[in-house]
């Protein structure tokens, strides 16, 4: 039997009989209400129905294809059926549940299942891919818990009124276990042209973690670096309804990078190289909050003799910075300091902080402090003010690339999980699309596991019945199948 004669069967049995079973004429009677009920009644009938085709029609065409290759001229020369075995599937459809032969291949003497092959489906794995896909993308941008339970409501009946409502499909153990064995890869980002001027925005996030300690035994956690390149700003929208609105830009050519293995540097750099043409790029601006690391960084990415590289001062810490300094008590002086660096005036600068000091004794410790942080950064705030026009959003950049999944809620994470979670991020943030990219890792994975040539597909309508289906498919089978 076809698989056209089973559709025809199984409408026949199920479908039509399902339909009859609805209640019709008590909606006609004439003691019937008017009720949401009843509409309600009828949306569930077509749930079930659609559902129970759904997995009907899932099993089918995997049995089918079984079934062609099972009586193929290929595997009637090659192979062996040792057993047929069973096997369950959580799919977008819901549940279905398949019976496919296992083969030995005496050509390439090799143990396998032709369907889960075929069809790319990892062995052991109790999701098929669309859901795993589903899951890494969910991810990555939400917990565990919460990627699981959105999955779940996804999957079979769309209107979950008569299921539990508490029953999960897919917990947060087994959501963590798909991601993890996502074998990320490295995305070519593609070229572009005539960029003269390169900016880079850098700045860290600490995330609490598990199982990692120092020599002496103390809890580390992680320091994630990070940077965003971009090339300029362009306004989104400037229309101003409120008083204190504020002029919305976005970055052209916005890039995210993050590393906790400390080769940020070398992330940065091979991108660089890799999407802009450096001969052309005549400066490249470095902005941060002045960290030892994040002034250093600049290092080595002079790419020809003529190229300009600069380090400016991240403006919110400056600015926090001053703050600090005077507090909400004396705002009057922080204009005043703030030109005092400006104009490199770093005599007067001092001068005011320690006439401060004088007026509040008790608050020593935090203005020396301050001052001393303006004071060793004094070259890069004149960069700020003079030879960047660009103002630094890293912080903003850090709390929505970063903090939203990391530090929103307390978590602690493994290295191995925080460096996977990182690089799905990373695909997030940089606008690819995790799906596709899944399906193009796990098409790569089969492509030289192919058991078969593509000549068992080329069966013609004069053949049995059976492989009617297949010579259907052939076309789509093709470009995964080696010759």
């Amino acid at each position: 039997m076809n698989i056209l004669s089973q559709i025809t069967n199984y409408i026949k049995e199920n479908v039509l009989k399902n339909v009859r079973n609805y209640n019709l004429d008590s909606l006609l009677s004439a003691n019937s209400l008017c009720s949401f009920n009843n509409y309600l009644d009828m949306v569930n009938c077509i749930d079930d129905i659609t559902y129970d085709f759904s997995t009907f029609l899932y099993s089918s065409f995997v049995e089918q294809i079984d079934e062609a290759f099972f009586n193929s001229n290929y595997r009637k020369q090659f192979c062996d059926v040792l057993f047929i075995q069973g096997r369950n599937l959580m799919t977008l459809f819901g549940e279905v549940t398949f019976e496919r032969r296992y083969y030995y291949d005496r050509l390439k003497n090799k143990y396998y299942y032709f369907v889960d092959e075929v069809l790319c489906i990892k062995p052991y794995s109790r999701f098929d891919p669309f859901v795993c896909a589903k899951i890494c993308e969910v991810s990555s941008h939400d917990s565990y818990a919460k990627a699981g339970r959105i999955v779940s409501e996804m999957i079979g009946k769309r209107l979950k009124f008569n299921d539990n409502p508490d029953k999960i499909l897919i917990n947060r153990a087994q959501a963590r276990n798909i991601v993890m064995n996502f074998d990320i890869p490295e995305i070519d980002y593609g070229t572009r042209d005539n960029v003269k001027k390169l900016f880079v925005m850098l700045d860290e996030k600490w995330v609490h973690s598990q199982y990692h300690y120092d020599s002496e035994g103390k809890k580390l956690d992680f320091m994630v670096k990070a940077c965003v390149v971009f090339e300029e700003t362009e306004i989104v929208y400037k229309n101003k309804k409120k008083k204190d609105s504020k002029v919305r830009y976005r970055l052209v050519g916005k890039h995210v990078l993050s590393s906790i293995d400390g080769d940020l540097k070398k992330q940065l750099d091979n991108y660089i190289f890799n999407t802009y043409d450096v001969e052309q790029i005549d400066e490249l601006v470095f902005m941060g909050d002045c960290a030892s690391w994040i002034t250093a960084f600049p290092d080595g990415f002079k790419y020809h003799k003529n190229m300009k590289v600069i380090f400016s001062m991240d403006g919110f810490h400056y600015s926090q910075a001053i703050e600090n300094i005077c507090t909400k008590k004396y705002q009057d002086l922080v204009n005043i300091l703030k030109d005092y660096c400006k104009n490199d005036d770093k005599e007067s600068f001092i001068s005011a902080c320690n006439s401060l000091i004088e007026t509040c004794p008790e608050r020593k410790e935090t203005i020396e402090i301050k001052m001393n942080y303006i004071l060793n950064n004094w070259k890069y705030i004149q960069v700020y003010y003079y030879d960047n026009p660009m103002r630094c959003c890293m912080e903003s950049n850090i709390s929505h690339c970063f903090a939203d999944i990391f530090t929103a809620r307390p978590r602690a994470y493994s290295e191995r999980g925080l460096r996977q979670l990182l690089k799905l991020r990373m695909l997030k943030v940089n606008n690819q699309d995790i799906q596709k990219i899944y399906f193009g890792v796990l098409n790569n994975e089969f492509k030289e596991e192919v058991l078969i040539n593509s000549d068992i597909f080329t069966y013609t309508q004069k053949d049995t019945d059976v492989y009617h289906l297949p010579y259907e498919i052939t076309k789509y089978f093709r470009s995964y199948l080696t010759v």
